[in-house]
């Protein structure tokens, strides 16, 4: 899963300038960032693991503009799309991204998830 992690946080740095964290963010973290999860999934494939991918998009503002956190989102999404990776140990697919709005109590938290399915096959 290592691997995984690195490999998608890499892609998602290069289409964007902000801080992208694995797992949770820093205290100290300046908005808008990005959070990266990944949750395994059964599945019936020998030699492939699957993991849902959440990319949390996070923006903080006391205006009602929530174009900072779509911004990102739509750059996590394009960094996605279509997205392959190889090298010697795996080949990594990405399933097609989805962008949702996660609403939030506090007005000034803006949130968007970038969710898609990964399919990591390991070279035997």
């Amino acid at each position: 899963m290592k691997r995984v992690y690195a490999v998608l946080n890499n892609r998602i740095k290069e289409f964007t300038s902000h801080e992208v964290y694995s797992g949770q963010a820093s205290d100290k973290a300046n908005y808008p960032y990005a959070v990266l999860k990944l949750s395994a999934v059964d599945n019936t494939e020998k030699d492939r693991d699957d993991y849902m991918l959440t990319v949390s998009c996070w923006d903080k503002n006391e205006q009602p503009s929530h174009s900072r956190a779509v911004g990102l989102a739509e750059d996590v999404r394009k960094a996605l799309l279509n997205y392959r990776y190889l090298d010697e140990h795996q080949l990594i697919i990405v399933g097609r991204p989805a962008v949702g709005n996660v609403p939030d109590q506090d007005t000034q938290i803006k949130r968007y998830d970038v969710t898609a399915l990964i399919k990591m096959y390991r070279r035997v």
